[in-house]
């Protein structure tokens, strides 16, 4: 090559180098968001530290909570103890909640044992013994080979295809509404949503007395409701009532508290009014609230994340200026009212003449009488405690409270609208998506209330802003393809 094709060459490569990589750098690099989260209960604080692994430490996220960081996560003080009042139990297999704990250095501690009998309102159904076999016999005796079949029905049908989501989720994978991020997991979830669990469980080939007992006494103890509720939310109950079932030690609330710190999120202490969406500025959305000192302000963001119930009597939030109004939905929510009684519970409240045959925990299996459940209940340190937790639909009066026990030091209530009103009646579950950069996190209950629920809802939440911001739609409502499940094919 001559020297002056040279000399052409170079200038060339240097133009092109000066100019139009800076342009094609400028296309591919976008500013990290502001964001913020309204709500600060499990679903808001895991959906903050998701937002902070994806989009780095340059994003601003704001977490905007009315009371208390951990929602419906709480405990409750009698005497020298406290005790969990709000979620309490969490599932080996609950991968998100496990590996919460971990990275925030809380410790497991292991929940329930002891013994447990089914009250119908008049008399024990069914009670255990502290000899497992014994108890194997007698559930035997009474349920015949469903009381085996649980458990591989559970692990089978349930929880090795809800485990899926961890996969899919770790490959970036988003959905944007509730029956498509249940239905990745299995298309049979999607069916279960509209068939109650009491037509699925039949059909498995459970009998009745399994199912108007045991599942309606889990029921019962974990959503104040009977078998009518849709499958997949019976399923995740019936989960919940496996062994190696446990708890944060020092209360279950500490793991959102810790993720707000870990996500490094600035917590706003106020009640959020309104969202705005703006025209012609900077930024997409104006948040209004009333802060702690009852003053008026508000915060603009690229991307609002609703983590609260929108609905009546949950959220009297407004949506602004939005081309079709956002209202809250119509699912009703459920009041449960947890009573603790540092007591001794009456034996014959529950057709039981020997105080010292009273089983740990009663579950109750008649959705005509108060009680939903009744325990014996350690603190959240682990530490016995002689504190009964009575769970009812509706608050027991003083009257109830003298039937139910013989004698009581000290009486605590805590009510809260706990869970969704569940129904199989064709409901249109709530969207992912309320508006462009606009999500809703809560929608998740109407399929299954859970902390871990609301924490794969709070990854998907996060996935889904992530991707929208990037242009990723390629990960959005696509198919997740198993790699493992590809290689197979590949080699056949």
């Amino acid at each position: 090559m001559s020297a002056s094709g040279t000399k052409m060459w170079t200038f060339t490569l240097v133009f092109i180098l000066t100019f139009s990589l800076p342009i094609t750098l400028a296309l591919e690099v976008k500013e990290p968001p502001t964001i913020g989260i309204v709500g600060g209960g499990i679903g808001g604080t895991s959906t903050a530290y998701f937002l902070r692994q994806l989009f780095g430490n340059d994003a601003k996220i704001d977490i905007f909570e009315k009371r208390h960081i951990g929602g419906r996560l709480a405990t409750l003080t009698l005497g020298d103890h406290q005790f969990e009042a709000g979620g309490t139990l969490i599932h080996p297999k609950n991968m998100y909640m496990v590996n919460f704990t971990k990275l925030l250095g809380l410790e497991q501690i292991q929940v329930g044992g002891g013994t447990f009998g089914i009250f119908d309102g008049s008399s024990m159904r069914v009670t255990s013994s502290k000899y497992s076999l014994v108890t194997m016999a007698k559930l035997f005796w009474r349920y015949g080979m469903d009381i085996y079949n649980i458990d591989s029905w559970i692990n089978e049908k349930l929880l090795s295809k809800f485990m899926r989501i961890y996969d899919i989720q770790r490959a970036g994978h988003a959905y944007t509404t509730v029956p498509d991020l249940i239905g990745a997991m299995d298309q049979a979830f999607v069916s279960y949503m509209k068939k109650s669990i009491k037509f699925v469980m039949k059909t498995a080939g459970f009998g009745d007395a399994f199912i108007d007992e045991m599942v309606m006494a889990a029921l019962r103890t974990n959503y104040g409701q009977n078998t009518e509720v849709p499958g997949f939310v019976g399923a995740v109950c019936m989960a919940g009532v496996q062994p190696g079932l446990w708890a944060v030690k020092g209360g279950n609330k500490q793991v959102p508290q810790k993720l707000v710190t870990e996500a490094k999120a600035q917590v706003i202490q106020g009640t959020v009014m309104s969202v705005q969406l703006l025209q012609y500025q900077d930024k997409t959305y104006r948040v209004e609230y009333v802060d702690s000192e009852k003053k008026e302000q508000h915060k603009d963001y690229d991307i609002v994340i609703i983590a609260t119930p929108l609905h009546d009597e949950m959220s009297e939030i407004d949506f602004e200026d939005f081309p079709s109004p956002i209202e809250n939905f119509p699912q009703k929510y459920h009041k449960l009212t947890a009573t603790f009684v540092e007591g001794t519970p009456n034996s014959k409240y529950y057709g039981i003449d020997n105080a010292e045959e009273v089983p740990t925990e009663i579950l109750t299996c008649n959705d005509t009488i108060l009680v939903n459940s009744q325990g014996k209940k350690e603190d959240v340190l682990g530490n016995p405690a002689n504190v009964y937790k009575v769970f009812s639909n509706v608050p027991p009066s003083e009257e109830n409270i003298k039937q139910m026990f013989t004698s009581k030091k000290d009486i605590r209530m805590f009510s809260m609208m706990a869970y969704p009103e569940y129904s199989t009646v064709g409901e249109e579950l709530p969207p992912f998506v309320l508006h462009d950069s606009l999500y809703y996190l809560n929608g998740i209950e109407m399929a299954a209330s859970a902390m871990e629920m609301s924490s794969i809802a709070g990854k998907n939440v996060a996935l889904l802003a992530y991707n929208h911001w990037h242009g990723n739609l390629d990960k959005i409502d696509e198919p997740y393809l198993d790699p493992a499940l590809e290689k197979d094919k590949t080699e056949l």
